[in-house]
């Protein structure tokens, strides 16, 4: 998997059917966007190379409970998606790349069976994204709530050799804060695996993404910011461009 140019990528978290974005990914923090296909086709004219989309409701329940608003989302782009959230099983994940879906996006069920990586990618080469979620330097599972005791360049070296596409790795300690990112960890990844890294998490400004991109990453995801309106899509492309 590689991305021809750095690439600029918006969220659409989805939870009860409906475009949401949380505060530390914690429930309950919700702020509602309304009707899922509605902002992924606005993204996609706004410019979207790549759409994120993420089954909020099957991270947290370990089965996928949107599958309706995918699908939806599926018939009305052109644009790669990349999805994650309670995609548990190689079965799972080929299931989802047959329908249309360019990655897969594992988490908890790549860590607790790293074994599901090699299978997935093995019928279906370039498709899987590892998301290593780090809070306070460690690699955490389960919505944030469980500490694994990896470092995220210990975990992204593992599955790279396994033969992870991708690595998606979200900042934790500033996730949704809006408050800014910081390069520290990025650039600590970048320069442990060979595989690209896309970023995730605290970006507020063009500069954060400015940042990001010049610590190596290929592509930052941006949820809050984007749809709080602190910058557009095409502001935030011609800053990178």
């Amino acid at each position: 998997m590689a991305f021809e140019s750095f690439e600029v990528i918006p969220a659409v978290d989805l939870k009860d059917g409906e475009v949401v974005q949380l505060v530390q990914g914690e429930r309950g923090t919700e702020t509602s966007y309304g009707d899922p296909v509605t902002a992924a086709t606005r993204w996609v004219e706004a410019g979207a190379e790549t759409l994120h989309l993420v089954d909020l409701d099957g991270a947290f329940e370990g089965e996928r409970q949107n599958a309706a608003a995918i699908d939806a989302i599926l018939d009305a782009v052109t644009v790669p998606v990349q999805l994650g959230g309670g995609i548990r099983t190689a079965e799972d994940a080929r299931a989802l790349l047959d329908a249309g879906v360019k990655r897969v996006i594992m988490g908890t069920a790549a860590l607790e069976n790293p074994e599901l990586v090699e299978a997935v990618s093995e019928t279906h080469p370039e498709s899987v994204l590892v998301s290593l979620d780090a809070k306070e330097g460690e690699v955490v599972v389960s919505g944030w709530t469980e500490g694994t005791g990896l470092t995220p360049v210990e975990a992204a070296s593992r599955y790279a050799e396994m033969g992870a596409a991708g690595i998606l790795f979200t900042d934790v300690d500033v996730e949704g804060k809006q408050a800014g990112v910081r390069t520290e960890p990025v650039a600590a990844l970048v320069e442990a695996v060979d595989v690209p890294v896309i970023a995730s998490g605290g970006v507020a400004t063009v500069e954060d993404i400015n940042a990001l991109q010049e610590a190596g990453a290929a592509a930052v995801v941006v949820g809050t910011a984007l749809y709080e309106g602190a910058f557009t899509l095409a502001e935030a492309q011609a800053a990178v461009n």
